[in-house]
This record gives structure tokens, C-alpha cells and sequence, in this order.
């Protein structure tokens, strides 16, 4: 597929980025009523949680299929039923709500379809990035990404509430636009000349598929730390959040600590692109890890004010950055071939624990204060930055994408040498 010329991310970017986008704070906001409306349907505080399973459960379930149907379909046509997909969940779901309170049923349908739709369109979306921006453009495509992703966790929740306080069915119609004007900027996207399929996968089996994109990331290193990495990360943030809230003074400070993750994550997701460009990414990666580390102990010196935002939000501006270098890496070293697997095999490993630590840390904090809690999630993402130092580097094994001149990349060849000669 033809792509911008010169330092232009061009047209198809603009169109996918700006589709996606609209997408992101109306399924960011859909996030929110969700549980909100289930709430108050039932005025059980379980049907709530039931929402917001149902919608993780989607997207776990969704995850690893996702990457087999975007490296054997279109993207262009994919993204394109996707969001029509999504519209149609979120106008139904508009329509049962404007009539009264919407049944749990439909809730937690409407929940686990709309998760299967989101994790079928993110590695869709990153396939379609790396076909439509030159290499040396990834860091800078990738970080408005994360910009967006930052946004719309900050923007989504106030729409949502402006919202809710109308009609909850208002919410739902505004998601369902989101993703029609998702699907209008698709269906402009130029088709993309398929690249050639080595060793025809679309003939194998889903499962053999699916057990090829797995495989490759093994084979990899620094796949498998980044997977790791990006799995520990995911786990120490979810619990985070626990300790916000039990930190916290009043509901005001939870909101102004909450905001300063999302805050930070849109921080660091606008500086991504420089550290991507300036630093190997086993170095960066490092540097943003041990970023994490430092950064808990300030949070946990100052809980209990509202000084402690500071060091949150410089926490989380770490994330971005260790995403965007993951990516790009990840971009440049996997074949035409295997990208969506690759992309949703690291996705689904990096999501595959999280659930878990809200609970670990709340029967932490439970048993051994917050103090401790957070020392000991400290500690672990310092023995993770270590690891990745140790597992990564010094070894070549091919450059960052798109910069001439640049360092080696960590240990880009496989530990298969069938592999490796396919290149």
C-alpha cells in the first residue's frame, strides 16, 4: 500500500485516526453507563460488577481470534463491520433504554458484544497503521494513539456523566454516532493490496493460526519481556487504583487522583514519540519501568494529600512511553504475515492478570497496610526493570525501525533458526 511521502502521516492516518477516535470517547463514556445504568436498574451493586466482567470478558474472549481474522482479512472491510457491528449494539441498546429501565440481560449482552467488537478492532487498527505510515513515522503515528487513548479517558467519564443526567439512552445513541462516523471514515480508507501470504494461513486451522502467533513471540526475547513487562505493569496499575480509593480522604480526592493517571497517561503519551526516536527500546522500556518504580514510593510518602497526584500521574505518563516502544518494536521485527497475531498474542498476555490485582491488592492492604503494599509493588517493578536490562541487552540483532544510523535493536532474530531464515 502507497504511503505518505516526506515527514506526512497522510490522508488514510487522518481518516483512521480521526474514525477511531470518535469510537474511543463514546466507547470510553459507554464504559462508564454501563455499570451506572445496570446500578440503577436493579439498585444491586452486583449487576454492576456483572457489567463490567461481561465487557472484560468480551475482550479477553475476543482477543487471540481477533489477530488470526486481521491477518487473513481486509482491514479496511473489517473495520468497516466492526463499527457497523458496534452501531447496531449501542442503537438497540438506546432503543430499550429510552422506554425505561433497560434489562440486565440486554446490559450485559450489549457489554460482552461491545468488548468482542473493541478487541477485534485493535489489532485490525495496528495492522492498518503500519500498511499506512512509513516506518520512520511509527513513533510519532503510534504516540497520537496513546494520546487518544489518554483523552478519552479523561474526556469519556465527564460525557458520560452530562449524559446520564439526561437519559441514559442519550449516552448509548452518542456511542452509536461515534461508530457510524467510525464506519464513514473506514469506508474512505483506501482497499490494501494484501501482502503475500507465506505458507498460505489462510488455509490452516484457526487453532494452528492462532499457535503460529504465539509461537513467533516466544521465539522472540524481547517479545517475551515485553510481554512480561507490559503484563506486571498492567497487574500493579490495576491494583493501583485500589489504593487510590483507600487512600483517599473523600470521594474529591479519588477524583483528582484518578484524573491525574489519566492526566499523566496523556503526558507521557505526547513526549512517546521522542524516546521512541532518541533511545533503544530495551533501554527505553528499562528507563520507564524504573520510572514506575521511583515514582510509588513518593506516591505512598505523600497519601492522604492531594500532593500525591504528582508522583501518580508521573507513573502513568510512563505507560504511553513503554507502549509506543513495544509497538514500534513489535512492527518492525514480525512478518507481514503474522502482525494481527503477534499484536493480539502480546495484547492478550498483557491483560491475561490484570483482573487480579485490585483483589491482590486489596487483601494486601488488607494484611499489610498500604505502605507495605505499595513498597512491595514497588519492589517487583524494579525487579522488572532489572530483568529487562538483563534479559535484552547487548544483543543485535537489527535497527530501529525507519532511523538510519541508529542503534541495534535487542535480540530481533529468533531462537528458531527455520524462522529466522523465513526473515
Amino acid at each position: 500500500m502507497s504511503r505518505a511521502a516526506g515527514g506526512r502521516l497522510g490522508r488514510p492516518f487522518w481518516l483512521l485516526f480521526g474514525g477511531e477516535s470518535a469510537s474511543a470517547l463514546g466507547t470510553a463514556a459507554s464504559v462508564v453507563a454501563l455499570p451506572v445504568v445496570a446500578l440503577h436498574a436493579g439498585g444491586d451493586v452486583r449487576q454492576a460488577g456483572l457489567a463490567g466482567t461481561a465487557l472484560s470478558v468480551g475482550v479477553l474472549l475476543a482477543r487471540l481470534p481477533a489477530g488470526v481474522i486481521a491477518d487473513r482479512c481486509e482491514r479496511r472491510t473489517l473495520l468497516l463491520v466492526c463499527d457497523l457491528v458496534g452501531a447496531g449494539v449501542l442503537a438497540a441498546l438506546a432503543l430499550l433504554a429510552s422506554g425505561g429501565p433497560a434489562p440486565l440481560w440486554a446490559l450485559l449482552a450489549a457489554a460482552l458484544l461491545l468488548g468482542v467488537v473493541g478487541s477485534t478492532l485493535a489489532p485490525a487498527e495496528n495492522v492498518a497503521v503500519r500498511s499506512f505510515v512509513r516506518p520512520e513515522l511509527l513513533p510519532r503515528a503510534l504516540g497520537l494513539l496513546q494520546t487518544r487513548a489518554a483523552v478519552a479517558l479523561i474526556a469519556g467519564p465527564l460525557v458520560a456523566g452530562a449524559l446520564l443526567a439526561v437519559d441514559p439512552a442519550w449516552v448509548f445513541a452518542a456511542d452509536a454516532g461515534s461508530y457510524l462516523a467510525a464506519a464513514c471514515c473506514a469506508a474512505l480508507l483506501p482497499r490494501e493490496v494484501r501482502d503475500e501470504v507465506e505458507g498460505g494461513p489462510a488455509e490452516r486451522s484457526g487453532r494452528a493460526a492462532l499457535a503460529e502467533g504465539l509461537r513467533f513471540i516466544w521465539r522472540m526475547p524481547f517479545l517475551r519481556y515485553a510481554a512480561v513487562n507490559a503484563a506486571v505493569l498492567n497487574l500493579v496499575f490495576n491494583g493501583l487504583l485500589i489504593v487510590v480509593v483507600a487512600s483517599a480522604g473523600d470521594t474529591v480526592d479519588v477524583g483528582v487522583l484518578t484524573a491525574a493517571l489519566g492526566a499523566g497517561g496523556l503526558a507521557g503519551s505526547l513526549f512517546a514519540p521522542a524516546v521512541a526516536r532518541r533511545l533503544p527500546p530495551a533501554r527505553g522500556i528499562a528507563l520507564g519501568t524504573v520510572v514506575v518504580a521511583l515514582a510509588l514510593p513518593g506516591f505512598t510518602a505523600l497519601q492522604g494529600h492531594w500532593s500525591a497526584a504528582v508522583p501518580l500521574a508521573v507513573a502513568a505518563a510512563a505507560g504511553p512511553v513503554v507502549t509506543v516502544l513495544i509497538a514500534v518494536t513489535q512492527m518492525a521485527v514480525t512478518p507481514p504475515r503474522l502482525q494481527g497475531r503477534v499484536h493480539s498474542g502480546i495484547g492478550f498476555l498483557a491483560q491475561v492478570i490484570a483482573p487480579v490485582g485490585p483483589t491482590l491488592a486489596g487483601l494486601s492492604a488488607h494484611a499489610l497496610g498500604l505502605t507495605a503494599t505499595v513498597a512491595a509493588a514497588a519492589a517487583i517493578v524494579v525487579v522488572l526493570a532489572v530483568a529487562g536490562v538483563a534479559a535484552t541487552a547487548g544483543r543485535a540483532g537489527g535497527r530501529r525501525p525507519g532511523l538510519a544510523g541508529a542503534e541495534p535493536l535487542p535480540e530481533l532474530r529468533s531462537d528458531d533458526p527455520v524462522e529466522a531464515r523465513r526473515g
